[in-house]
């Protein structure tokens, strides 16, 4: 096995078994002829060119020079597509609305979704992202949640889609895969501009993971303020961090957010 192909393996890199399957995942993503769409992993260009014969403007994205030569092969004839040697991981987001639609490496699935859901800042708008058909369910219903998925679940709405079988790919996987859509919020649950504070009173929630909020969350808030947050919000004063969704963070942020100095509507914290 050569270095490139042990590394593809030790990644958990398999590639679409057609063009058919590429063209119907390419359709159901809604991509159009207005878009600008990133592709991490392109490998030999399957899922390129279907990309490229719906989207305005592609870069494919592949860190093995062979691989990516074979792709700008296999998409010489089309002007819209620029292929890109490099790591998706260093490589700069474009600064216009962008989509991604992506066959992910399995290994390098939570570290590409830090790098596109990390920054609300960003201008991505969407993401359509095969994994591994458990990651895909995890990460979209939330659980078990950790700091970053509440923050990526502020800015953004994920859901599981179209389930693919071992023998979509080649080389097949020992399991199956699905595809992971990150849908960004408008509008979202907490203001671009409150990311530092949000991110800040989650961590205070994390701090102890094994102790209830009523323990970690007082202060910032009273005791008082925190049992009428956790009736209105639908939460239990004894749930672990964790045990809190997106939404149920955000609502406890514009509390904390509207009693900051100069901001009138609700009773002081602390």
């Amino acid at each position: 096995m050569s270095g490139n192909a042990r590394r593809r393996a030790e990644l958990g890199q398999h590639f679409l078994a057609g063009g058919w399957l590429a063209a119907e995942l390419v359709e159901q993503a809604g991509v159009g002829s207005g878009d600008l769409v990133v592709e991490i992993g392109a490998g030999t260009g399957v899922l390129t060119e279907a990309l490229a014969r719906r989207a305005g403007r592609v870069v494919a994205v592949e860190c093995d020079p062979r691989l990516a030569e074979r792709a700008r092969g296999r998409l010489a004839g089309f002007g819209n597509v620029r292929v890109v040697t490099a790591d998706a991981l260093t490589l700069p987001v474009p600064r216009r609305p962008f989509r991604v639609v992506a066959n992910l490496p399995f290994g390098s699935t939570a570290a590409i979704l830090r790098r596109l859901l990390g920054d609300p800042r960003t201008r991505l708008e969407r993401a359509d992202l095969i994994v591994q058909e458990e990651a895909a369910r995890r990460y979209a219903a939330g659980r078990p949640a950790t700091p970053e998925t509440i923050a990526w679940g502020a800015w953004y709405e994920l859901r599981a889609g179209r389930r693919l079988g071992p023998s979509s790919f080649r080389p097949p996987p020992r399991v199956g895969a699905a595809v992971l859509v990150a849908r960004r919020r408008d509008p979202p649950l907490v203001p671009v501009a409150g990311r530092r504070g949000f991110a800040a009173l989650v961590q205070t929630g994390f701090r102890h993971p094994g102790l209830p909020l009523r323990r970690t969350l007082v202060p910032p808030f009273s005791y008082r303020q925190l049992r009428r947050l956790a009736r209105d919000l639908g939460f239990a004063l004894d749930a672990g961090p964790g045990g809190l969704d997106a939404a149920q963070w955000a609502g406890l942020y514009a509390f904390l957010d509207s009693a900051r100095p100069g901001k009138t509507g609700r009773e002081p914290v602390g």
